[in-house]
């Protein structure tokens, strides 16, 4: 069973750290504290209330210097997790001194005339597909249907086939379709 440390056991040993340990231990703060927002000082104290009050436990096997210096790690990790998942927010005040916008957010709604173009285009892209099964019209009917958001079973049933013939026919779709368009749709 392995044995750990106890509070008094550490207290003494950081009471009696030898210089060269403050020296490491504040350089391994730092290190860990490089470009983020904590301060070395207050990893390493939080380091010390992990190791005091038992939430990290130290084995008797291993130097008290680098089970702090892990400690340090494992809180530096946790909260570079933990500003990923939840990043600060800042408010930022819309208006400048003189009670004017200091800032203009780009409106990214698209124009009237993109929403009109993009509405051809779309249209001309159903016109064109379905253009394809001219000759076909149970197959136009799959095609206009798919497009309207029906699926399967609905969509069978509307065109009256069986499973097999249904089948059939969307490999006959979906082969004219990449046959008229290999590299997918291109105006």
């Amino acid at each position: 069973m392995k044995s750990f440390l106890s509070r008094e056991q550490i207290e003494q040993a950081i009471r009696t750290l030898p210089q060269a340990g403050w020296v490491r231990l504040r350089k391994v703060a730092a290190a860990y504290c490089r470009g983020r927002p904590s301060d070395a000082q207050d990893l390493l104290q939080r380091a010390f209330t992990k190791a005091l009050d038992a939430s990290r436990q130290c084995p008797t096997d291993v130097d008290v210097v680098r089970f702090l210096a892990e400690t340090m790690h494992s809180i530096a990790s946790d909260d570079a997790k933990r500003r990923r998942r939840h990043p600060e927010l800042q408010a930022v005040s819309l208006f400048g001194e003189d009670g004017g916008l200091a800032l203009d957010p780009p409106d990214c709604r698209p124009s009237a005339l993109q929403v009109l173009a993009d509405e051809q285009e779309a249209s001309r892209q159903k016109q064109a597909i379905i253009g394809l099964f001219a000759d076909d019209p149970v197959a136009q009917v799959m095609v206009e249907g798919s497009m309207e958001g029906m699926e399967g079973e609905e969509l069978r049933e509307v065109t009256g086939l069986t499973k097999i013939a249904f089948a059939s026919k969307r490999r006959l779709i979906r082969r004219r379709v990449e046959k008229a368009f290999p590299d997918g749709w291109t105006p």
